[in-house]
């Protein structure tokens, strides 16, 4: 189409003159002009021409003039060649959305991005109709800004986020996508594979990529099993397949031998090999668990006319072996049925498949199938990368597998992997397997994983899965005699509790007569006993009275804030993590004395990827001197990420069988982190948690130190929840104070 004449507006094309009238023509022409005239090529003033007859079509005229700005700063900030494709593009995605509103914010979607990251917004104009056909629009917006907040304005990031080259990018884009992914099915699977093998699975998510691109197959070695994050083109049968795939590796843990040394054997004979021992250490599996069959088979779907190529013929071989009425069409594939069929009598011995497998082997050498050991990828999707069958030499990648022990969960410690019983054989690790984890225990910077948590992104409205990692740290000990010191501190304080709490177990407790057994006798029940007994009737043997308790259920994790503002001065020689650990320590005491159960932890946080948790006391432990010391080792150190703490708080209260459970959060600050600048997202986060929990049946309570200058708890727990202590001296007493009227 022809660039047209600024000074003659009557010369638009009929497209033009239909979508523009009256003053929209005028603001076209002006936008057009001013695109022609700013230096930027011919080649955007034409497509801007072209695009704004068919946005205004489905997003009206208004949209379709602003295309003119987009382009505009494209151009500038990134190059004329983006905002030229930006263009061709916009016309496609307005007839996708049909609604000015939604390509507005999908052109918003752009803006920010180019704001950010300019060559990062020319990544996603190229992918933009994929992305968006994938996820729709919301979930596209909602990617775009967690990339957007993930690299921090680093374009580097940005631009491996936005090209799909991380992981986390790829995990991300799952989740957006509505794709079923190994988080949310790592219960189930180590559940499933337990409930088919006996014994429970050391399983990883598989976080690092090949030389080859991106983790597709499952991998195993040394007891470790390590599954992908996604599988790419299975929407609806995720599930399926990832228990067929934790199905078929333990077929290789509970049948499989030694492992194949390589030898002289060629790329081409290796993947032949692993092939036949798949099936063998499938049919004997298939023995004594026939169900797996309907487990494996949906994912053989190899034509029995399939081209003669290495990864059809190997496709058909693996359905052949597997499917009895499979019929194929090609000679190699029915001699490698039939041999794998004659040696049945002795499918025990891995032996069977070097054998089979050097012979179909050399049989593609003779006919001239070519194989790329580069591009091949183990088929059926099911199916392990082989990997763990083979002796292989060892190279840079070799030391990624005793890495992943690093990444440890709450459920899978140190004892998971060194006490196995000895006819487990995949549970057992080497000793330099296990040396990083005493390392990292060993280690006061360290810490373990205990759990990967969600965050709430207010700006994008929506919360992040697995966007927080919590680590333990193991307890300090401090001074010794804590608990003498803290009763020669605070003992008036501590003798008053004491006299409230017998008061309130005094005027709580129930007598409760006509009992089958007690410490006392109910003289009513006694004196009508006696009257039975000489009328020669049957006395009732209920003549025992006792008292009832007070009818108490329940159960407080208390996390204490320990980031660095907590060594401010509280008072003369004290700060203000003194003051709160002799509050938690008299707090325990009393609701020790209550019989109340009480679980106590410290954190911080360094950024998102380290929220630093040091376990001071678990439920339904004593308060022993190791808990006083433990209180006594706290150092103030690092940030105050608050969300965080209170949904780890909460989880844990998940397992405790109480009427009422609470989680107490005692602070000196507002939320804080290193790789936050906003101040208004970990307060929003944090307002999350708290209605979160309080949609499971968890209390959240606050204890908020300090002048009121910045705090804001009571917006984050609403103002009945959260109790402001102006000075900090008077925490020790009236943080217990604070507990029994709360729990009255």
């Amino acid at each position: 189409m022809p660039v047209f004449d600024r000074t003659l507006p009557e010369d638009l094309s009929p497209a033009l003159r239909r979508a523009f009238v009256g003053p929209d023509r005028d603001a076209f022409v002006q936008a057009r002009d001013r695109l022609n005239g700013a230096g930027y090529g011919a080649g955007i003033g034409r497509a801007f021409t072209s695009a704004a007859p068919r946005v205004a079509a489905h997003a009206g005229p208004d949209e379709a003039i602003a295309l003119a700005g987009d382009a505009s700063r494209l151009a500038i900030k990134a190059r004329p060649r983006v905002a030229a494709a930006y263009l061709d593009l916009c016309p496609v995605i307005a007839l996708k959305l049909d609604d000015a509103t939604r390509f507005r914010q999908w052109r918003g979607v752009i803006g920010r991005v180019l704001a950010q990251s300019p060559a990062a917004a020319g990544v996603l104009v190229a992918g933009g109709q994929t992305l968006l056909d994938r996820l729709g629009l919301d979930p596209f917006a909602a990617w775009v800004e967690t990339g957007l907040r993930l690299s921090g304005g680093e374009n580097r990031l940005a631009l491996a986020y936005f090209r799909l080259e991380t992981p986390e990018s790829r995990r991300i884009l799952a989740r957006h996508a509505g794709d079923v992914t190994f988080p949310a099915l790592e219960s189930g699977l180590r559940a499933f594979y337990t409930a088919l093998w006996g014994h429970a699975p050391a399983l990883r998510e598989a976080g690092t990529e090949t030389a080859q691109g991106p983790v597709r197959r499952t991998t195993f070695s040394n007891g470790l099993i390590l599954m992908p994050s996604a599988f790419a083109g299975f929407r609806g049968q995720e599930a399926q397949l990832y228990r067929a795939a934790i199905a078929h590796v333990g077929a290789h843990h509970a049948h499989g031998g030694a492992r194949f040394p390589v030898g002289q054997l060629k790329p081409m004979q290796i993947a032949v090999i692993s092939l036949i021992e798949d099936a063998r250490v499938e049919t004997l599996a298939m023995r004594d668990m026939p169900g797996l069959l309907r487990l494996w088979a949906p994912f053989h779907t190899a034509r029995p006319d399939g081209l003669a190529t290495a990864q059809a013929l190997f496709a058909g071989l693996a359905r052949g072996l597997i499917d009895p009425d499979f019929c194929p069409a090609h000679g190699w594939v029915r001699k490698g049925v039939e041999m794998f069929q004659a040696a049945a009598p002795r499918l025990e011995d891995p032996a069977i498949s070097r054998e089979i497998g050097n012979i179909l082997g050399n049989d593609l050498g003779q006919i001239r199938v070519q194989f790329d050991p580069l591009s091949y990828v183990v088929q059926p999707a099911y199916r392990d990368d082989n990997l763990g069958l083979w002796d292989l030499p060892d190279d840079p990648e070799s030391a990624a597998a005793p890495q992943s022990f690093d990444i440890d969960t709450a459920d899978a410690r140190q004892s998971e992997l060194t006490d196995a019983p000895q006819d487990q054989k995949h549970e057992q690790t080497s000793p330099d397997q296990i040396e990083p984890v005493r390392l990292m225990a060993a280690d006061p910077e360290a810490g373990r994983k205990l759990i990967s948590l969600p965050e709430y992104d207010y700006h994008a409205g929506i919360e992040r899965d697995d966007w927080v990692q919590v680590t333990a740290h193991d307890p300090v000990s401090g001074a010794p005699g804590f608990w003498e010191a803290l009763r020669a501190r605070h003992d008036t304080t501590i003798t008053r509790l004491q006299t409230v709490i017998a008061a309130s177990q005094a005027g709580t407790r129930r007598r409760l007569k006509r009992q089958a057994e007690g410490e006392a006798l109910d003289l009513d029940a006694t004196l009508d006993a006696a009257i039975a007994v000489r009328a020669n009737r049957q006395p009732d043997p209920n003549v025992y009275a006792r008292i009832q308790p007070p009818a108490r259920s329940i159960a407080v994790h208390l996390i204490l804030d320990i980031s660095q503002s907590t060594a401010d001065s509280a008072g003369p020689g004290l700060s203000i993590l003194d003051m709160e650990r002799d509050a938690a320590g008299i707090l325990a005491g009393t609701m020790c004395g209550l019989g109340d159960d009480l679980a106590m932890s410290a954190f911080s946080s360094c950024g998102r990827h380290d929220v630093r948790v040091i376990p001071v006391k678990a439920f339904g432990a004593p308060l022993t001197e190791a808990t006083g010391a433990a209180l006594a080792g706290l150092r103030p150190a690092y940030s105050t990420r608050i969300g965080a703490a209170l949904r780890f708080a909460a989880d844990s209260l998940e397992q405790v069988s109480r009427h009422r459970r609470f989680v107490l959060l005692v602070t000196d600050g507002a939320p804080s982190d290193i790789d936050v600048s906003d101040p208004e997202y970990l307060v929003a986060d944090a307002r999350r948690a708290v209605q979160r929990m309080r949609a499971r049946g968890i209390d959240a309570l606050c204890v908020s130190l300090g002048q009121d200058e910045g705090q804001r708890q009571t917006e984050i727990f609403g103002r009945k929840s959260c109790l402001r202590i102006s000075d900090v001296a008077t925490l020790p007493g009236k943080l217990s104070a604070f507990y029994l009227r709360m729990t009255r």
